[in-house]
């Protein structure tokens, strides 16, 4: 299993409009002007407002919302990147693109992704391509009558697939990723670029599962309604590395202690698991010593979006 941590964290283009204008110093704002500044929206709950900075200002300012343009990067955020010809800045390009800065990325990862194939271009610091990879998106046609219900793999738009690239080392320059539109739509859920930590290798038996946060309420007559809240995933996974490595492991561990971060239980290139990919946080570690050669440890992670 690998776990990678987010370490994306500006574009240095996107073909993506902001909804709302950018927030300026000098501008005076009133009460439900909405503007835009640094990922979000923010939106003003007073007259008068002028010069407040939005994020530093709580009494001027309510930060409204995520913008489109940065949902893919920012991964507290539950909605995505979308492109099609409303949100496009140049509608032509038929595709949602991205441009940042290569960090000496080894891993990118993505999820949540709809459109017909993910390119990602590495470009050193004279701006010359030296590498392109490739992954086609994969859509599955909906089963449309009884045989096919039971018997046919079919498409869950609102779980699509996630990906994974491994980034060959490049010093410096920067890397293009380009999510070509199906139908005239390009999504991503999440775009996670940084270097891999390797947690141990995978053992069969991975519990993958749903908790439904939804609640059930009983009024006065005797009525039951079921109160539909979000739901989400979980996955128990069980790791396996020399018993030399227990606290080297155990620090790894702790190291993501407290953050949103991207579980990889099957980083194999080929997977036909979509990699086991959970993007969500560490509910708890155990490790388990069972002899001198190797440990065991499980990690049960809970799913953010």
């Amino acid at each position: 299993m690998i776990i990678i941590e987010q370490e994306i964290e500006e574009y240095t283009a996107i073909n993506i409009v902001t909804t709302y204008p950018n927030w300026a110093i000098g501008d005076t704002y009133n009460f439900g002007d909405i503007r835009f500044y640094g990922h979000y929206y923010y939106r003003s709950v007073t007259d008068n407002n002028t010069g407040n900075i939005p994020p530093d200002n709580e009494d001027e300012w309510l930060r409204w919302s995520i913008s489109n343009r940065y949902a893919q990067i920012d991964l507290r955020a539950t909605t995505t990147t979308e492109w099609n010809s409303t949100t496009a800045t140049v509608p032509a390009d038929d595709a949602l693109i991205s441009t940042f800065d290569n960090d000496s990325y080894n891993t990118l990862a993505f999820g949540g992704v709809e459109g017909s194939d993910i390119k990602v271009e590495l470009y050193d610091s004279e701006g010359t391509l030296v590498n392109t990879l490739t992954k086609a998106v994969y859509n599955r046609p909906y089963s449309n009558n009884w045989y096919g219900y039971f018997f046919d793999e079919f498409q869950d738009t609102a779980n699509s697939a996630s990906f994974l690239f491994r980034v060959p080392p490049i010093s410096g320059g920067h890397i293009t990723v380009t999510v070509t539109a199906l139908n005239g739509v390009a999504k991503v859920g999440y775009m996670i670029g940084g270097i891999e930590i390797y947690a141990g290798d995978s053992l069969f038996g991975v519990s993958l599962g749903l908790e439904d946060n939804s609640h059930i309420e009983i009024d006065d007559f005797g009525i039951t309604t079921v109160v539909k809240r979000t739901a989400n995933n979980f996955m128990d996974i069980d790791v396996i590395f020399p018993s030399g490595q227990i606290k080297q492991m155990e620090r790894k561990a702790s190291s993501v202690h407290g953050k949103i971060v991207l579980f990889v239980g099957d980083e194999s290139t080929d997977s036909i698991f979509e990699h086991l990919a959970t993007l969500g946080y560490v509910e708890n570690y155990t490790t388990v010593l069972s002899n001198p050669i190797m440990t065991t440890a499980s990690y049960s992670v809970k799913e953010v979006i």
